[in-house]
């Protein structure tokens, strides 16, 4: 069962790629440390433990320590254990200085943490051994909090049971300059290597890195050098790989480009420009359908490069409910999620599967009809076989493709699932989360909470679409049905009574 979920708050981006570095707020009085009276504490508790005293002498030390912190997000300071973890905050100073010199990025540091015991069938994903509630367990795994080492020779006695199993848990440290979907590329790459992210701790500094702290299992041993080496040979032949977009030089991707662009390419000197009102991935072409944007043309002559698509003045469906804080009724619902089943339906009809389903993703049109946009991670079903690259947004990603399974365009129905639940509760999926949190969470089976205002019928199909197993969501075509059957059904009753009123008039 999911939190409660609330309202967006004026201003708040829960966005994939703009929330990632920390949940939401506690309470205005925390979300607001003074980094001044932190810096005391921690610098009070350093010199306490006796290690520190010659980096504590440094004159320069309480200048230098100070601009660190700044650069840190609040969340950081409110994240920090000065009981069990104070030492951290050197760790990871030392880290993003060091990461400060691009020969050494990214850099990657791991330790030893703990032995842990999990059920043997949960495959290392499991809960500690204990008689609390599978909730409270649960919210355990998600919580940012930094857990204490248990001890080593009680979670060994306990492991001798049969039901049980002991595993090894590690921490992995990264750093490197933040950018777009690295969270995602970062996890995947763990998830190669063969490691279950447990817990996450991901920030965002001010001056362009990130920091990202994950506990990990998977790893069968405490030494530690062979993990970081294994990483970095994943991380290696990932990026020599063909499939890899680096691996292409600019000048062949502008060849490539203009061969798919064909009699599409326009002259950018026939268009007027304006201000900037929206932006995306790039995209492959040759979709026809209503519920399509629709592409126009592409300029793809040095330096000006662009692609033209049908204007929508109605922005996307995500800022029009979570930003614009509109609320629809049933019709409006099942009008719009036609829409999106319609052209979703047209795409695995084509064999387009289109991996990033959300509402950020759907524009609403003249008469707001609703079009499906963005297909810059978009792909044939039948390229290389079966997929397996985590790819999509963290809060409509399916778990089949959070787990690293393969997956295929039953994907797509999970996310719609989601966006569907966001039309008919006007609410942010997963709010009270961070999307990689949301995403751990989906992984160990939760979903969100269906407020009882919502349709049955509209409850019943969202449950069937963000079913674990894939085969047992609907397709699209079910779902239009389902959808325009249930429109028919709310509308019929009205239009018996206009014309019993006509009857009435008539006589």
């Amino acid at each position: 069962m999911a939190p409660p979920a609330r309202p967006p708050r004026a201003g708040e981006d829960l966005e994939e790629g703009t929330g990632e570095s920390s949940p939401p707020p506690r309470s205005p009085r925390a979300s607001n440390p003074d980094c001044h009276e932190v810096q005391r504490k921690i610098c009070e508790r350093l010199r306490q433990t006796g290690r520190h005293d010659r980096t504590l002498a440094d004159p320069t030390f309480n200048a230098r320590f100070a601009r660190h912190l700044e650069r840190l997000p609040r969340r950081y300071l409110l994240d920090l254990d000065l009981d069990d973890k104070l030492e951290d905050v050197l760790l990871h100073w030392g880290i993003l200085d060091e990461c400060a010199d691009p020969n050494k990025r990214p850099v990657f540091r791991a330790r030893f943490i703990k032995y842990k015991t999990v059920p043997r069938e949960d495959d290392g994903i499991g809960h500690d051994q204990d008689h609390e509630e599978p909730c409270q367990k649960l919210l355990e795994d998600l919580s940012l909090e930094r857990r204490k080492i248990a001890d080593r020779n009680d979670s060994l006695s306990i492991s001798s049971r049969g039901d049980l199993k002991t595993v090894l848990l590690h921490e992995i440290i990264f750093s490197s300059i933040d950018k777009p979907k690295l969270l995602s590329r970062l996890t995947a790459l763990l998830s190669e290597v063969g490691l279950n992210i447990q817990e996450a701790h991901v920030y965002s500094t001010k001056d362009g890195f990130c920091l990202d702290v994950f506990v990990v299992d998977g790893w069968k041993t405490e030494e530690t050098d062979e993990l970081i080496a294994a990483i970095k040979e994943t991380l290696t032949q990932k990026n020599a790989s063909p499939s890899n977009s680096t691996n292409s030089s600019t000048p062949e991707k502008i060849v490539d480009l203009q061969q798919q662009v064909g009699d599409y390419e326009i002259d950018l000197s026939m268009l007027t420009r304006g201000d900037k009102i929206a932006s995306g991935s790039s995209a492959d072409f040759g979709v026809n359908h209503e519920n399509i944007l629709q592409f126009y043309g592409a300029c793809t002559k040095h330096p000006n490069y662009c692609i033209v698509t049908e204007y929508m003045p109605g922005g996307n469906i995500y800022d029009f409910l979570h930003k614009q804080n509109n609320f629809l009724d049933l019709h409006k619902i099942l009008r719009f999620a036609i829409d999106i089943s319609k052209g979703m339906d047209y795409l695995h009809q084509n064999n387009i599967i289109h991996r990033d389903l959300k509402s950020a993703n759907l524009l609403l049109g003249h008469d707001q009809v609703v079009k499906i946009a963005d297909f810059g991670v978009a792909r044939h079903g039948s390229q290389q076989g079966q997929m397996t690259a985590e790819t999509g947004t963290y809060r409509w990603m399916a778990p089949e493709i959070i787990n690293h399974k393969p997956y295929d365009h039953k994907a797509d129905v999970f996310s719609f699932a989601i966006v569907l639940w966001e039309l008919a509760t006007s609410m942010v999926p997963y709010d009270n989360m961070t999307p990689l949190q949301a995403a751990l969470g989906v992984r160990q089976g939760l979903r969100l909470d269906i407020p009882g205002s919502v349709h049955p019928r509209l409850t019943k199909l969202i449950r069937q679409c963000w079913n674990e197993d894939p085969d047992a969501r609907l397709t699209f075509a079910e779902i239009t049905k389902e959808l325009q059957d249930s429109l028919h059904h709310i509308e019929a009753p009205k239009g018996a009574s206009r014309r019993s009123r006509a009857k009435m008039q008539k006589k």
